[in-house]
């Protein structure tokens, strides 16, 4: 650059001219002007926020209505196979009684097969006893429409009136539920003379 192009450049800055070239200079070289973003409507940024809400609403929808089939589908299988294990456990009582029916046919021999008998009687009552399920005790019991279904009265020297004579068919509860009332005979009490 020479002296005198150095005097044109400074006349120019004088007269204001130089501003002029710098600003122009500073408008062509993006990298001389501050990077500002371009403004965005607000509305536009409201929908975007609306639209990624309703997406969120939908996806946790969706979500809940997935562990609402799978909760349904668990339940659905446990009721469906909530006695597996009581009938693992009959099973094994089944196996016993088999092998005295098979006992009793080889043997001539009946207090054997009815010892056989006897044991298998015993492991399922205890079968039901660990299943809080126990045989309701009537005889002699006062009569107890919630624990005793009558099937028909007659007279008795041994137990009063009112009170259960015979057991036709034993109940039984499982914790404090009835689930099956005893079929029984109730007594009348002592028999008048005909």
């Amino acid at each position: 650059m020479s002296a005198s192009d150095s005097t044109e450049q400074a006349d120019q800055i004088e007269r204001g001219e130089g501003a002029d070239h710098a600003e122009s200079a500073s408008i062509d070289d993006p990298s001389a002007a501050p990077q500002t973003e371009p403004a965005s409507d607000p509305i536009e940024v409201l929908q975007a926020e609306v639209e990624a809400l309703r997406d969120q609403k939908l996806r946790a929808q969706a979500e809940v209505q997935n562990v609402r089939q799978r909760m349904q589908r668990d339940k659905s299988e446990a009721i469906k196979y909530a006695e597996a294990d009581f009938a693992r456990s009959l099973l094994g009582v089944l196996d016993d009684l088999e092998r005295t029916i098979e006992s009793a046919k080889a043997s001539d021999d009946a207090q054997a097969v009815g010892k056989g008998v006897s044991i298998v009687y015993d492991q399922f009552l205890k079968l039901l006893k660990d299943r809080h399920i126990e045989p309701i005790d009537a005889v002699g019991k006062p009569f107890d429409p919630d624990l005793h279904e009558a099937v028909m009265q007659k007279p008795s020297e041994k137990v009063a009136a009112g009170a259960v004579a015979e057991v036709l068919a034993r109940g039984y509860r499982m914790h404090a539920r009835v689930i099956r009332p005893a079929k029984v005979i109730v007594s009348t009490g002592g028999d008048a003379k005909d």
